[in-house]
């Protein structure tokens, strides 16, 4: 008993110290705490990458979309990473181009909204790997990777129902500065 005694502050100061730095129980919770995570966003998804786990959250208020990695440490979990994509109405939205690296994986995620009735679907990837979803407006699609790579270099293109290119993701073609990230979107192909 007298051994519990000198232990359980141990612990309990041990378990302190490993949530004030960031690591949780869950890998929601270690989204949830990433201090750049609005306080108000609402949870739209998950996607399970192995260890580690991808949140995208949406604000409303703020008007942006934020994706949270957490990465599992043994029985913990620790977020350290977020990006913010503000919301647009373009013809479509990218809400997600998020890659990363880590100790054993690699996961790339690229989400998007249509809002263009004439996108029947898009086709993202990178050889041999290229996959093929169907959108209709107003709904999101998203596209998880098993590699790590570059979201403008995932040659994504959004097509009609006769297989006419409409959109292609990327840097503008007819540029001469480029802006990023105002540049790196979805374009018009007839307006190139």
């Amino acid at each position: 008993m007298k051994k519990w005694i000198k232990v359980l502050p141990l612990l309990v100061i041990i378990i302190v110290l490993f949530i004030f730095s960031g690591y949780r129980f869950t890998a929601l919770s270690a989204a949830k705490g990433n201090s750049f995570l609005s306080k108000d966003a609402e949870l739209v998804e998950a996607y399970d990458t192995g260890k580690s786990t991808l949140f995208l959250f949406k604000n409303d208020n703020e008007e942006i979309f934020q994706t949270v990695l957490s990465e599992k440490h043994g029985l913990l979990h620790r977020s350290r990473v977020s990006t913010n994509v503000p919301i647009s109405a373009d013809g479509i939205q990218t809400v997600s181009g998020f890659s990363f690296t880590g100790e054993d994986e690699a996961a790339t995620l690229l989400s998007v909204i249509s809002n263009d009735k004439e996108v029947a679907y898009i086709e993202a990837g990178v050889e041999p790997d290229i996959e093929r979803k169907a959108i209709q407006k107003g709904e999101r699609i998203s596209f998880l990777f098993s590699f790590s790579e570059q979201v403008e270099f995932l040659n994504a293109t959004a097509f009609n129902d006769e297989g006419k290119a409409l959109y292609y993701y990327g840097l503008s073609k007819n540029v001469s500065q480029v802006h990023i990230p105002e540049d790196l979107k979805w374009h018009k192909i007839d307006d190139e």
